[in-house]
């Protein structure tokens, strides 16, 4: 190929090809990007590319294939290829100049895709957030780091977008080069308060794409849609706005009539006094006007703002918990105290000074014209500048006014969080790392304050420009008027003095317009709420449910929480009313779920969860939970008595009830140890309670609602023995005629339980009772065993194998006589897995199972796991990494399982000794052009303009 030195890279083609036609005018694409890319990674050290626009190769990946577009960047060698043919110029070079420079930072693999993403967003590839939106609503998006093909590369791009709206080019460039390999979410952290999931979570929320975007028109409309309560009140402000105007009409032409007079020696005491009463009688009006003006537009402002809290807060009951679950408290409480307040703010201003600065400017523009109208027009041309200034910079204040709310919530959730932990914090000496952490949000807050105010001083300064310069010409042509007797001594003073009539609104809007855009920055976080949707709500034709007589059925019921890993998968679950169940399992088994969708906090994916018979998505809401009785795992208490937070099980109990309740939890002996008995306050979250007495509280309360369904969540996790034994019988007791559903880790409480059902990753593996699963020597029976610190059953996984059988049904092994299998099975090493250990594929190992049983389980196309084979003895897993195949697979042990291993190193120490295995592999591995690197999916939404390269210099 010929070789095209730049000083910015080297250009290397085939004469007479499509490469060299595209050369001239790459080589220009080429100096430009790298100018923009100045400084990050090996671009300072002079490095320079060889950029090879060559005609359709064989993909690096993919020999069999041939690639007819995209790129291939090769950092280890100095090398991008490019492939260029009539039909596919090349794509602009900031993407592949960036992963190749960016391959020398020090953590170039963790923000591999930051750079792949900021290089996009260099070259203007216009946003695809609508699409993702689309797949997201359709199907979800996977996470970012399992993307592939071209949805990772619109993904990349979209997130980098999403930080640098939230921050700067400096600090995503930050990010770039303090990042230390397997540190970068750390410096994430420290730059944009969250870590890289956090930010995630963040962006991938704010694809929700909004009907209207949020401009300072949808304040106005929310103004205009709370005002229409308070019409009546609004007529009254426009009463006293109108009294309150008078002076302000009348006092210009009251001071050009005494000048014009003055001059003419025409005024007398008399005519000076009679003209002063008339004004000091109006501005005394005037003054009263004001006042009670001011008084109802702040009752009104007021009680916007208090139906709009109220709003909010009633919104927020009815949201999900799916909702809750992605977001922090602290980021609530700013969007429901501080964000309301600038909204306060705003609304006041509007309410209050806005209109009133209007009617000012029209009557003293009106007034300015009646006097002179060529002064009037000079005036008034500021008007339609200020508008035209106010518009352009309103998007940049709006964006600095939501950064500012954003992390105003990110210090509150700081703050929050600290205080809740802080017994944490002080046993485990972390005072200093909390004062760090809200220091660095802190300092966030300074920063995008500050910027605010900066670009708030930089519109004032603008419009202070203007009307200087108005001010200026008017003087001037005024003195000209005067001169030439085409306007009187006393109209031009009055005119000057009526400048600041004029343009003292004018900028008193502006001051406004500046809080309105605050206050808009502030409502599109209110909207969050406002507009939010839940996602668990009454069907338009639900009805109240009856009691369950009969049974609850899960039926083939698969959920995710994040659309990504499966929890709960076919679980096909009958539980017949009046009886004992449980579901027991390892941690993350999926549990607590099962009871999450039978209150329904949550939707299955699949399935149905039935009340005799009937889908509980067809039922209201207050009937479903009204029957069921809650002991959550994690206690909650309200800040109040001991009776309150009992009686909240069913408000307006007797407190003969109230005390029955609490001696079925044996709480009550407790209680009357207390001074003030069931009148003593618990403290904020039930603090003055240890966790055992905060528990059986909570089992108080359920019992007080007299449910037809107990619903238990490790009921009695936190009760010793004796306590969890006088409970059980309690239990026992109150459980007759009403279903009983625990969740629990300790079996000794479920042993006379009518059901128990085994759960591990997200399906039923076992059921029965107590005895016939104790039996089965399963996962149960190991459960039971550890917990009682008895013998592990024996492992009933099947017969142990011949490793050589199966070494011989591996083909890079099937040419091997018996002595031949005998040497590759010695090289295999021996390993274990226990229930739910994991083997990657990608760990470069074949493995031979030995005995025992697992699942496969490989990502499907929107990156969640799922399992696509189940192995036993005799099977072979990780082939197919072993000889170069990226994938994503795993092997889960379902019980205890015993491996032959295989290694690389040791699988091409067979091949020196062994020809046939050689011959296989050499087979396998054929040489392509180029000869490594990563290869860069195409965009196909990349428009047909930005193809085009721009043209040499």
């Amino acid at each position: 190929m010929v070789a095209k030195e730049t000083d910015a890279a080297v250009l290397r083609y085939r004469p007479g090809s499509a490469g060299e036609a595209a050369a001239t005018a790459y080589a220009t694409a080429v100096k430009r990007a790298r100018k923009r890319l100045a400084g990050l990674g090996s671009e300072p050290w002079g490095v320079k590319p060889q950029i090879c626009l060559v005609d359709p190769f064989p993909d690096p990946d993919d020999p069999g294939m041939v690639l007819t577009s995209g790129t291939v960047v090769d950092a280890a060698r100095g090398e991008i290829w490019v492939v260029v043919t009539a039909e596919n110029p090349p794509e602009p070079p900031e993407r592949p100049l960036a992963l190749f420079f960016g391959a020398a930072l020090p953590a170039a693999n963790d923000v591999e895709l930051l750079i792949e993403g900021y290089g996009l967003h260099l070259c203007g590839v216009p946003s695809a957030d609508t699409y993702l939106a689309d797949i997201d609503e359709e199907r979800g998006l996977p996470p970012l780091v399992r993307a592939e093909g071209e949805l990772r590369t619109l993904m990349a791009l979209s997130f980098v977008r999403f930080l640098l709206d939230r921050g700067s080019e400096a600090d995503l460039w930050k990010v770039f080069t303090t990042a230390r390999p397997g540190a970068t979410d750390s410096v994430v952290q420290e730059v944009y308060g969250l870590g890289l999931s956090g930010l995630e979570e963040q962006w991938q929320r704010s694809l929700e794409v909004e009907d209207e975007p949020i401009r300072i028109t949808a304040f106005l409309k929310l103004a205009l849609r709370y005002l229409r309560p308070h019409v009546r009140r609004e007529i009254e402000i426009g009463i006293y706005l109108l009294a309150q105007l008078g002076f302000v009409a009348i006092f210009p032409f009251a001071f050009s009539r005494l000048i014009n007079e003055l001059t003419r020696g025409n005024a007398d005491l008399k005519f000076i006094g009679t003209l002063v009463g008339i004004l000091a009688g109006t501005f005394v009006i005037s003054l009263l006007a004001e006042l009670r003006r001011n008084y109802v537009s702040a009752y009104v402002s007021a009680s916007i703002v208090r139906e709009l809290r109220t709003q909010m807060f009633s919104g927020l009951q009815t949201l999900s918990a799916r909702w809750y679950s992605g977001r922090k408290q602290g980021d609530i409480l700013s969007r429901l105290l501080s964000d309301v307040g600038q909204l306060e703010q705003g609304l006041s201003n509007t309410v209050r000074d806005g209109t009133f600065q209007v009617a000012s400017l029209l009557v003293a523009a009106g007034t300015l014209l009646g006097l002179s109208w060529i002064l009037g027009v000079i005036v008034l041309i500021g008007a339609p500048i200020v508008g035209f200034i106010y518009r352009r910079m309103d998007g940049g204040a709006l964006k600095r006014s939501k950064a500012v709310q954003e992390n105003m919530g990110a210090l509150v959730s700081v703050a929050a969080e600290s205080y809740q932990a802080h017994p944490v914090v002080s046993a485990f000496g972390l005072e200093d790392e909390e004062r760090r952490k809200f220091k660095r949000q802190s300092d966030r807050v300074f920063k995008r304050q500050l910027s605010l105010q900066l670009f708030s001083g930089l519109f004032d300064l603008s419009v202070d420009a203007v009307v200087t310069t108005l001010r200026l010409v008017m003087l001037v042509v005024g003195s000209y008027l005067v001169i030439n007797d085409r306007l009187s001594l006393g109209n031009f003073a009055a005119a000057v003095a009526l400048v600041s009539g004029v343009v003292g609104p004018v900028t008193a809007l502006t001051g406004i317009g500046q809080l309105i855009q605050t206050a808009t920055g502030a409502l599109s976080r209110v909207n969050e709420i406002l507009l939010a949707k839940p996602d668990i709500d009454d069907h338009p034709q639900a009805t109240p449910l009856p009691p369950v007589r009969r049974e609850i059925r899960l039926a083939d019921v698969g959920f995710s929480y994040d659309g990504d890993r499966p929890t709960l998968r076919g679980i096909n679950v009958t539980i017949q009313a009046g009886t004992k169940v449980a579901f027991v399992g390892p941690t993350g088994a999926g549990k607590s779920s099962t009871l999450q969708l039978m209150m329904r906090f949550y939707d299955p994916d699949q399935g149905a969860v039935l009340f005799d018979g009937r889908d509980i998505r067809g039922a209201t809401l207050a009937s479903l939970r009204g029957q069921l009785g809650v002991v959550f795992q994690e206690t909650f208490l309200f800040d109040g008595t001991l009776r309150d937070n009992i009686g909240l099980g069913r408000l307006g109990a007797a407190p003969e009830d109230i005390e029955k309740a609490a001696r079925a939890a044996q709480l009550h002996e407790y209680i009357m140890t207390l001074p003030r008995g069931y009148d003593t306050p618990v403290g904020e979250r039930g603090v003055r309670l240890s966790g055992g007495q905060r528990q059986r509280l909570a089992i108080a309360r359920a019992l007080l609602r007299d449910p037809a369904v107990l619903l238990l969540d490790e009921a009695t996790s936190a009760l010793d023995p004796r306590t969890e034994r006088l409970v059980a019988e309690t239990l026992d007791q109150v459980a007759g005629g009403r279903t009983l559903i625990a969740v629990t880790h300790r079996l000794t409480s479920i042993v006379d339980y009518d059901q128990i059902y085994v759960l591990e990753s997200g399906q039923v593996v076992e059921q029965g009772r107590h005895d016939d699963l104790v039996a089965l020597g399963g996962i149960y029976a190991d459960l039971w065993a550890e917990q009682n610190g008895l013998p592990r059953p024996a492992d009933i996984s099947g017969q142990m194998v011949d490793p050589t059988r199966a070494l011989a049904q591996v083909p890079i092994f099937a040419g091997l006589d018996a002595a031949g299998l005998g040497v590759a099975a010695q090289a295999l090493r021996e390993i274990r897995l226990e229930r739910g250990d994991t083997l990657p594929a990608r760990s470069g190992q074949l493995a031979v199972v030995v005995s025992g049983s697992g699942r496969v389980f490989a990502p499907d196309p929107a990156g969640r796991p799922v399992p696509v084979a189940e192995l036993g003895p005799g099977q072979v897993f990780g082939l197919g990494a072993l000889l170069g195949d990226d994938t994503a697979a795993q092997l889960v042990a379902d019980r205890r399982m015993e491996l032959g291993i295989l290694s690389e190193q040791a699988l091409y120490h067979l091949a020196t000794q062994l020809p046939s295995v050689a011959a296989a592999l050499t087979a396998r591995r054929t040489p392509s052009a180029p000869l490594g690197g990563e290869r860069l999916s195409s965009i196909r939404m990349l428009p047909p303009e930005l193809r085009r390269l721009p043209p040499a210099s």
